[in-house]
């Protein structure tokens, strides 16, 4: 953390600092310092910072969004395959629970021509993805919506990806400060009653005109979860190519599938 620290401050890499043998200023080790102090305090680096690294992006980040994970990086890559093979001039992508707006706009970075909507029901984190959106000259069409009650839309879109709330209170007792204190409880956390709360919802969205025939579904989800939230689709009997993709670290962390057949109240693509 503090080499990231003097890299941030200094805006150059370890290396480049050394073979010039850099002398900082004393304005410059006073923020050093102060920034060092927040990190001491629990702060997590990010917030310190002001920005966390997703997809080759330096987005903007706030206690009002969940700083970006490595892991959502994989599942945004696997999605944006999927939305270049979608046979349309302009295929249609929703990011729901977006946050920092860090999977919309990796979509939108790596497939241009896709009309890539990101949806929240944080109106504090829509403000920070539209920031990030504007900062980066990426064209996402922000939207404020619960996914819990959202209505059906007038027309479906082609992709569907959403990193929602999947931590089970319980496990907040076990979890690091710098995300508890740090991080919005609406973005991380749901009722241990019924942890798949967010994917009941989002699979019955799809499944009634939210999602086009043909169209992709992928979900980030506890590992813990990631077998119930297939089974959720298996059972669904309207689902194919459901598959649970590993992280990294090799636990089970997305769900993917297709829809296979639509709601006989969905609305056909808009082709």
């Amino acid at each position: 953390m503090a080499l990231r620290l003097m890299e941030h401050e200094s805006g150059q890499p370890r290396g480049a600092r050394l073979a010039e043998g850099r002398r900082w200023s004393e304005s410059e080790l006073d923020r050093l310092a102060v920034r060092a102090s927040r990190l001491a305090e629990g702060e997590p680096l990010q917030h310190v910072l002001g920005q966390a690294w997703f997809d080759g992006m330096a987005l903007r980040v706030t206690p009002d969004v969940l700083i970006p994970r490595p892991e959502t990086e994989e599942l945004s890559a696997w999605m944006a395959q999927k939305l270049l093979t979608v046979p349309h001039s302009a295929p249609c992508a929703l990011d729901w629970c977006t946050g920092s707006g860090c999977i919309a706009l990796s979509l939108k970075k790596r497939v241009p021509h896709a009309e890539v909507h990101a949806w929240d029901v944080s109106r504090p984190a829509l403000d920070v993805a539209q920031a990030n959106a504007e900062a980066l000259g990426l064209n996402v069409t922000t939207g404020e919506s619960d996914l819990l009650s959202a209505p059906r839309p007038s027309a479906p879109f082609h992709l569907v990806v959403s990193n929602p709330p999947y931590i089970p209170v319980a496990e907040c007792a076990d979890m690091h400060a710098r995300v508890v204190e740090h991080e919005p409880a609406l973005a991380l956390f749901v009722t241990d009653e019924d942890p798949l709360l967010f994917y009941h919802a989002l699979v019955r969205w799809c499944e009634d005109g939210g999602l086009s025939k043909e169209g992709w579904l992928g979900m980030e989800s506890h590992h813990a979860h990631a077998q119930g939230v297939a089974a959720l689709l298996a059972d669904s009997g309207r689902w194919k190519h459901v598959e649970i993709l590993e992280d990294l670290q090799g636990k089970p962390r997305h769900v993917v599938a297709r829809l296979e057949v639509p709601s006989l109240h969905g609305r056909p693509p808009k082709d």
